[in-house]
């Protein structure tokens, strides 16, 4: 969320952040400004007043953002899918309004767009993001080509399909912006869930990227950071649940810096999915810390990198 937290009031922000959370979790279903009113329990002039000095994009450019972009990571990773099936799964009505949503949005068609080197696709979205450019985020390097990176890529061992059962995690979101800002959310969630006696010394930590810096800004890319939890338990003060669904995962160890990860991210893809007979299930990554993420800096923690996949 790209907010001013000095001039928003915190119920604003974790309204916003649940309509957020609502929103992401319903891409593809109907969003429209009454819908999400609703989930706010705002009447939808007040409720699109509060979002947009919020989020500085009006509800309606934040969805149509967000499927923009889903639909153009779905674009560049699978290659194979027809873009009219991309659009339907994404959340457009059509093929010919996303059509004219995207050629808006990125400059250019989605079939030229699906022909880019990323390092074109990493220049358009410095370009979508003119107030908050990629310098502001130098933490996070963007990626210039995938087959650079993918033969630089040394991964320490090879990666393993394993069967995870469905668990809950209470989730706060934040955005990679900074690289304070994934300690920061932790230690608000641990602000809310220590009194509840949710800490011990067997709680998992894990981050869930939404978004991917070569195609979403920083300041826009979302990231949550969870805690697994008992499913019954009531989400309160601006923390939300995530569903962690029974799937196959590809799975790694790995130690490293945001661009590391990102870096593995990309050659577990492009080299053990594919290899392995496996294909991506959904565009999501989790990542399990061994540490608890609000006491130690990220690049610092042992993770565990979790890809869905499916059999081909």
């Amino acid at each position: 969320m790209n907010i001013n937290s000095q001039s928003i009031k915190p119920e604003y922000q974790q309204m916003v952040l649940r309509v957020q959370h609502y929103i992401t979790q319903h891409l593809t279903e109907d969003l429209s400004l009454e819908t999400l009113a609703g989930v706010a329990n705002y009447s939808p002039f007040h409720f699109q007043k509060v979002f947009s000095e919020t989020v500085s994009e009006s509800p309606k450019q934040y969805v149509i953002r967000l499927r923009l972009e889903r639909a153009a990571h779905f674009i560049k990773i699978f290659p194979q899918l027809p873009i009219n099936e991309i659009a339907a799964n994404c959340g457009f009505s059509s093929n010919s309004i996303f059509s004219r949503a995207f050629k808006n949005y990125f400059s250019i068609s989605a079939e030229k767009y699906r022909e880019l080197p990323t390092d074109k696709i990493s220049e358009i979205s410095k370009n979508k993001n003119q107030l908050s450019p990629w310098t502001d985020a130098s933490w996070i390097t963007p990626i210039t080509d995938i087959q650079q990176k993918v033969d630089a890529v040394k991964l320490t061992s090879t990666p393993v399909v394993n069967t995870i059962y469905s668990f809950q995690l209470a989730c706060i979101q934040t955005t990679l912006s900074n690289p304070e800002n994934i300690a920061f959310a932790f230690q608000n969630l641990l602000q809310w869930a220590e009194p509840r006696g949710l800490i011990t010394p067997t709680t998992k930590y894990f981050g869930v990227w939404l978004d991917f810096p070569f195609i979403t800004p920083p300041d826009k890319c979302r990231y949550l950071c969870g805690i697994e939890i008992n499913a019954d338990l009531k989400m309160t003060k601006g923390i939300n649940s995530q569903t962690v669904s029974k799937a196959q995962y590809l799975h790694y160890e790995m130690k490293g810096s945001m661009n590391e990860t990102l870096d593995a991210m990309i050659a577990l893809n492009h080299i053990y999915v594919d290899t392995m007979g496996y294909i991506i299930s959904e565009m999501i990554c989790y990542e399990q810390f061994d540490e608890c993420p609000a006491d130690k800096p990220y690049n610092e923690i042992s993770r565990h990198l979790l890809f869905p996949v499916k059999m081909k």
